[in-house]
């Protein structure tokens, strides 16, 4: 059994693209989006479609939520006057439908495989909405992180949210930060194969038109675009 994990696209229709092409992708028995498809990046509803139209499971993310039902207030506190302008800016780009859409979205997938139970979602959800704070360095989740899961019942728990892949133990569990595919350079995925009930967990990377990419973000000259294309100036 292969499964593949992309999560954290954030509109980047040319990661997105890449990773749909390779052979990891076609190869795939199951494959999982753990969500965030919209914001920061110029194609939000490319991504949307593709993904809905490829068989994956499409899991919501803050970034989708946000996009669907509007900034919620308690997020207000957090946001500066141009983040909010972004979120504003993506939400009226998105097409009304694929907005409703996202409303029907899950928040998480289960599946057992030769004995050994997954759980996916994009990270723990405080409320119908919003996503639980973050405990720890994002950079680094580590117990702090694998207590927000405390009553999920599973042998590995895969997340994304946080841009950088991580894996750690806890609570009997093994979690895994999948990182994300479309706001860093280069983009990363996950692979997990399972056989004969032993499970190997590989990260990969995908590459893909950065500079493309950066200077159609420039050109639109979004809320926060200049800002956002300098995410992809750090690995």
């Amino acid at each position: 059994m292969k499964i593949l994990i992309y999560t954290d696209v954030h509109g980047n229709l040319y990661a997105l693209n890449e990773l749909q092409n390779s052979k990891d992708y076609k190869e795939a028995d199951i494959r999982v989006f753990l969500g965030d498809a919209v914001m920061m990046c110029p194609y939000p509803n490319e991504c949307l479609h593709n993904i809905w139209n490829s068989g994956d499971v499409f899991l919501l993310g803050n970034h989708d939520s946000y996009c669907a039902y509007g900034l919620p207030e308690e997020e207000f506190a957090y946001f500066k006057a141009d983040k909010i302008e972004h979120q504003t800016y993506m939400r009226n780009k998105t097409k009304p439908e694929y907005i409703e859409k996202l409303k029907t979205m899950p928040k998480e997938y289960s599946i057992e495989v030769q004995g050994k139970k997954f759980y996916f979602t994009h990270y723990a959800w405080e409320t119908k909405k919003l996503v639980m704070d973050d405990p720890d360095d994002p950079n680094a989740p580590s117990d702090k992180t694998g207590a927000l899961f405390k009553d999920i019942k599973a042998d590995y728990v895969i997340f994304g949210h946080n841009h950088k892949p991580a894996e750690f133990d806890f609570d009997n569990k093994q979690f895994v930060c999948v990182g994300s595919l479309g706001m860093k350079y280069p983009g990363n995925y996950i692979v997990i194969n399972i056989e004969n009930g032993m499970v190997n967990i590989e990260t990969k990377k995908i590459y893909f038109d950065v500079e493309k990419l950066k200077q159609e973000m420039l050109k639109e000259n979004y809320p926060r675009a200049l800002g956002y294309s300098k995410w992809f100036e750090q690995e």
